[in-house]
């Protein structure tokens, strides 16, 4: 996988591109922790991917220990930020 540089409204152009994605799915019946689980899967191989051994661990570890910083979709809406 390529590195490739990624600006603060890129990501929430991404972000909220995925966001639709898993609301479209949600819609459409697909359980919402099916997404979960698929897009999680997805993530984890591209770091796998994309880092090596050590980076890996460290970012599986700092998402696990940013669980408190994430909202819910009910939170999104209301603040209108993913994060």
């Amino acid at each position: 996988m390529s590195k490739i540089e990624t600006n603060d409204e890129q990501l929430m152009a991404l972000e909220l591109s995925f966001m639709d994605l898993a609301s479209r799915f949600a819609s459409e019946g697909v359980s919402p922790m099916a997404c979960a689980a698929i897009m999680t899967k997805l993530a984890l191989m591209m770091y796998k991917t994309s880092l090596n051994a050590e980076q890996y661990n460290i970012m599986v570890d700092n998402i696990s220990n940013s669980r408190d910083l994430i909202k819910s979709f009910d939170e999104y809406a209301k603040a209108g930020r993913l994060n």
